[in-house]
């Protein structure tokens, strides 16, 4: 009788213990959720693995930073950004063919709004849960080497960043999401639960 007492106690504590587990996760993937839909992401994807198609990916990177710099200057919400990553999509993919041109190469450049699956990424010292992203994605040539990704708005990767904020994630997020990015370049374990439950469930 009495280990039946102390089996029954053992179990009602681990329920306990796991009701609190999934509680705390679900305000974390909540959280996750609420954080992903306030980010533009950058991606671009080179022809391939070479190191000339490598090296053209990173030039065309720096040409278009600078240039979304100039067309993202007046967004504060996600909102704006994307009506103005949307309004300029044609004249971005003109350029970025442009510029591809200039550099010897005669690869085509296709440049898409739309959502896309991140695993978890960290970028300086901010950690981006994995999931579904809005993204300019943009593909050099047959877009199978390897790919290069920021984010384009809150401003993290872009001059303009700097220029609002010493910490430019801040103004644009939660107080929570704010917390939950700015892991010091080292994603918790959290992270890598929540990107298991994310690959399964997107």
């Amino acid at each position: 009788m009495q280990n039946n007492h102390k089996v029954l106690t053992i179990s009602m504590l681990i329920g306990a213990a796991a009701a609190l587990l999934l509680s705390a996760f679900g305000s974390f993937a909540e959280q996750c959720a609420g954080l992903r839909a306030e980010v533009l992401r950058l991606h671009i994807l080179a022809a391939s693995d070479s190191a000339e198609d490598q090296q053209l990916k990173y030039d065309l990177r720096d040409f278009l930073l600078a240039d979304l710099n100039f067309s993202l200057a007046d967004a504060y919400t996600i909102k704006e950004a994307k009506e103005l990553t949307e309004q300029s999509l044609a004249e971005t993919e003109r350029k970025a063919v442009e510029f591809v041109r200039s550099q010897g190469y005669d690869y085509d450049v296709r440049i898409k709004l739309d959502k896309a699956y991140f695993t978890t990424r960290v970028y300086e010292n901010i950690t981006m849960p994995a999931g579904n992203y809005y993204a300019l994605i943009v593909q050099i040539g047959a877009g199978e080497g390897e790919n290069w990704w920021c984010v384009a708005f809150p401003p993290l990767c872009l001059p303009a960043g700097a220029k609002r904020s010493g910490e430019p994630a801040q103004p644009y997020f939660t107080p929570e999401a704010g917390r939950i990015i700015e892991s010091g370049g080292r994603p918790e374990f959290r992270f890598a639960v929540y990107e298991w439950f994310a690959a399964r469930f997107r």
